[in-house]
């Protein structure tokens, strides 16, 4: 709030602030994303977060840098949440699988099954990206109404998902991640989980 407090001290009503939520899509190197397709991709059976009714969203970044480049030649002004609509962490997930493996079994696990095994929700090493605890929903359910009347393009799931999925193949499927559960992990976690 601080940055974007300076910035409108400085421009006034001509400031055009971006608030992006999850920013998606070719070149996320943060793996919370593109981990879901590169996973669902191998087959088996996938660990998933049984919290199918979380709020989850996310921005392409093909989307977010195109409505920023109109933005600016339009002179468009104020303040916006750049994110796409709020569907459930479940669907996502089951949506994701049909689109990159057929035959991938999503095995959803107790959050507190989760939390006992040490896996971390969002990011980082022996996490399941994407899942927040219900504290942290906020994050991932905004009103996003006002951005999109002033134009953005928000793409269908199956296009971000198709494109992470060919660059997460390009960069090497089986490499070290910084976000998510390694074959090894999710193997004792499903050993475990029954």
């Amino acid at each position: 709030m601080a940055t974007e407090n300076i910035v409108r001290a400085a421009l006034g009503e001509r400031a055009f602030v971006v608030r992006p939520g999850q920013i998606t899509g070719p070149g996320d190197y943060m793996d919370r994303f593109g981990y879901w397709p590169a996973r669902l991709s191998r087959g088996g059976r996938a660990i998933g977060p049984d919290a199918p009714d979380q709020p989850i969203q996310h921005v392409d970044v093909r989307d977010l840098a195109a409505w920023i480049v109109t933005a600016g030649k339009e002179r468009i002004g104020g303040a916006f949440d750049a994110v796409g609509p709020t569907p459930r962490l479940g669907a996502v997930l089951r949506d994701m699988t049909d689109l990159v493996a057929g035959g991938t079994e999503l095995v959803p696990v107790p959050l507190d099954t989760l939390v006992a095994a040490g896996v971390r929700p969002w990011s980082g090493p022996r996490s399941l990206p994407l899942w927040l605890p219900a504290s942290r929903h906020g994050l991932v359910s905004h009103d996003a109404t006002r951005s999109w009347d002033a134009g953005p393009r928000i793409r269908p799931l199956a296009e971000t998902v198709h494109a992470t999925l060919a660059e997460e193949r390009a960069r090497g499927l089986d490499r070290p991640r910084q976000a998510g559960l390694t074959p090894a992990e999710e193997t004792e976690l499903l050993r475990s989980a029954g």
